[in-house]
Order: C-alpha cells, then structure tokens, then sequence
C-alpha cells in the first residue's frame, strides 16, 4: 500500500502562496502510511476528522507558519476542539502532490501561543 493515496481536495492556491509562492498544483492529497501515523500516533486523528479534510484545508480560521519544516503551514480550524493540520506544499515540478503530513488536536491555551509566537500567513475575518 505504500505510496498509495487518497485525493482530499482542490487548494486554494491565494490562501498558501504567502508560505511559499511557487505551489506547482492545487491537489491535496493523504497517503495511506500518513493515516497509519495518526491514527497510531495522534489517537485516531484522522478517522476522526477525515469527513472535515476537505473543509479545513479549503476554509481555514487560522494558516501558521510552520518554523521546523519548509514549505509547510499548519492549517488550523475550530470546532468542538481546535484540529492542526500539517500541510506540505509541492514547490517543483516532481510530480508530486500537497500532501497532509499529520493532524492533532489543541486546547486553546496552545492555540494562543502558536499565534503569539509563529508568523500567521492567515486569518478567518
């Protein structure tokens, strides 16, 4: 199964382009050896919230920029609980896809302080 994946959504290429402006397609995607990581190391993060990919990658409340990977934001959304995101974005022509990295869960205690101490690409008005 793996390099197998799963087709999430279509990116909204305006919303990410200030991560890095050279997003080379708009295809998101999940692997299937991704979702065995959440759901193994996240407790179940994304058969928890696999119904609601689409909508937090496409209609975010928070993108923050992510200081240990390049290329990458986290894509934040609230809902009962604030969900993280990880988003890679291709910036080369290599084929490859945008691709979900991983997903958790924040208090909003956390939530505050990734604001206060991470560069906000954007913000839900």
């Amino acid at each position: 199964m793996e390099g197998e994946y799963i087709n999430i959504c279509k990116l909204n290429k305006s919303l990410y382009c200030k991560i890095n402006s050279n997003i080379t397609t708009d295809e998101v995607i999940i692997t299937y050896k991704q979702i065995d990581h959440i759901n193994e190391q996240r407790k179940g993060g994304y058969d928890k919230y696999k119904n609601k990919l689409e909508e937090i990658i496409i209609s975010p409340d928070y993108i923050i920029e992510d200081t240990k990977h390049i290329n990458t934001g986290l894509v934040i959304k609230q809902y009962d609980r604030n969900v993280v995101v990880v988003l890679k974005l291709n910036t080369n022509s290599d084929n490859k896809k945008n691709s979900i990295i991983t997903i958790w869960e924040i208090k909003d205690k956390r939530l505050q302080r990734y604001l206060l101490t991470h560069k906000t690409i954007y913000k839900r008005e």
